[in-house]
């Protein structure tokens, strides 16, 4: 009997783990510095993973080299280079990444953890850019998101370098959750007026007062109106 009464405690024991573990961030992909696993590549080249996405088209997955300026290929072995995968190139010691205009999504914590990445040149026909992919980046100080991006992550630049970040005029509608959050330097974000909808919890706890600049009217200035003083944030009327 004492035998069978240890091991349903022992059961239950194991059971509470796994469910404590799934309520933190070490188990959800949305929190701040969950670790997924990079996706295994079909090919390299020049110290680029790629993964096979289909007959067209290749993510990148790791970096191995060792240069510490990235010029991401657009094409490889007849592929088009149109994605770069989760974790492709966390943990890294790069400094700089020019991300082609092929490439039309980046993973979440595809930057994840690089410290000394400073300068990052976004493609110009990016869609999607999932969570946590710049957190603790560290030296990263400015960022232009292009007008092409519909889908913004969680958690994009907690913990980064950003002292300004601008959202370029086009197709963004909706700032989540946590996107600029416990940013030690942030003082600035521009915000175009296709932006119409933001969580409370979107610009918040970051050390300094925050800037929104974007144009007179926009959702923007109503936000700032709700949410400027529990928040520290301040508006200031710009031109798109």
């Amino acid at each position: 009997m004492k035998k069978i009464l240890c091991a349903l405690i022992a059961g239950a024991m194991c059971a509470t783990m796994v469910f404590g573990l799934a309520g933190c961030g070490c188990s959800n992909k949305n929190e701040p510095g969950y670790t997924v696993e990079a996706t295994k590549p079909d090919l390299t080249n020049n110290g680029f993973g790629y993964y096979i996405v289909n007959s067209n088209e290749l993510m990148v997955t790791e970096y191995t080299g060792n240069e510490k300026n990235i010029v991401i290929p657009d094409s490889y072995n007849n592929y088009k280079v149109t994605s770069i995968g989760p974790n492709a190139f966390s943990d890294k010691e790069i400094e700089s990444v020019t991300i082609p205009d092929t490439v039309t999504e980046i993973e979440g914590h595809a930057f994840q953890s690089c410290a000394n990445l400073k300068t990052v040149t976004l493609s110009k026909n990016l869609k999607t850019l999932g969570n946590n992919v710049f957190f603790l980046c560290t030296s990263l100080e400015q960022v232009t998101v292009p007008g092409s991006v519909t889908d913004l992550g969680l958690y994009t630049f907690q913990g980064s370098g950003v002292k300004s970040v601008t959202i370029e005029s086009g197709s963004l509608e909706e700032i989540r959750e946590y996107v600029f959050y416990q940013c030690p330097d942030l003082t600035e974000i521009k915000i175009p007026a296709n932006v119409t909808k933001m969580s409370e919890y979107s610009v918040c706890e970051n050390k300094n007062a925050v800037t929104i600049n974007a144009p007179k009217g926009s959702y923007s200035e109503n936000y700032v109106k709700s949410y400027g003083k529990t928040n520290n944030l301040t508006f200031k009327a710009v031109e798109e």
